[in-house]
């Protein structure tokens, strides 16, 4: 369930919380922050073990659609 989170900084409206989603070889999921450079990997893009990321959690204003985005482990799936 969303739950609001302030009040937007551009008008002012009211911040509700949600997630972002991709693609990722077949299966769809919510992307992680990791910290540095990326690594190469030839065959997957990178090689970012997936237990190591921390999810991204965004809010968006329900007046004029602004977006925040961060990132924390509390905000794993449940």
């Amino acid at each position: 369930m969303a739950t609001t989170k302030n009040k937007c900084p551009k008008c002012d409206g009211d911040m509700v919380r949600g997630f972002i989603l991709d693609y990722a070889n077949g299966a769809i999921v919510v992307p992680n922050w990791y910290e540095g450079v990326p690594k190469k990997s030839f065959w997957i893009g990178t090689s970012e073990p997936i237990t190591e990321g921390i999810p991204v959690v965004a809010f968006r204003c329900s007046s004029c659609g602004f977006m925040e985005f961060y990132s924390h482990k509390k905000h794993k799936a449940k």
